[in-house]
């Protein structure tokens, strides 16, 4: 299934998980301090994160409920087995 929903805001974030990792792989080529890259790193974690979040949140509104009103009862179960493997 494609993501439907795909918003300007997710596309702006993806772009900045892009660009942190870029900056990641240049500090660690340049040999730059560990404490520096671990700060980057998790800025690219945080970013994706919340990206997943967005994707999750729209899939349960949307998705999910639109399936569940259309007599799929599998619809929760494969939510769930959607949330298992993310968290």
């Amino acid at each position: 299934m494609s993501y439907s929903h795909y918003s300007k805001a997710i596309d702006n974030r993806l772009a900045s998980v892009e660009g942190l990792i870029g900056a990641i792989r240049r500090m660690m080529a340049e040999g730059r301090d560990c404490e520096e890259i671990l700060l980057q790193l998790s800025a690219a974690e945080s970013s994706i994160k919340k990206v997943a979040k967005i994707v999750l949140t729209d899939h349960f509104n949307h998705c999910v409920t639109e399936s569940i009103e259309k007599g799929d009862k599998d619809a929760i179960e494969s939510f769930n087995a959607i949330l298992d493997k993310y968290i």
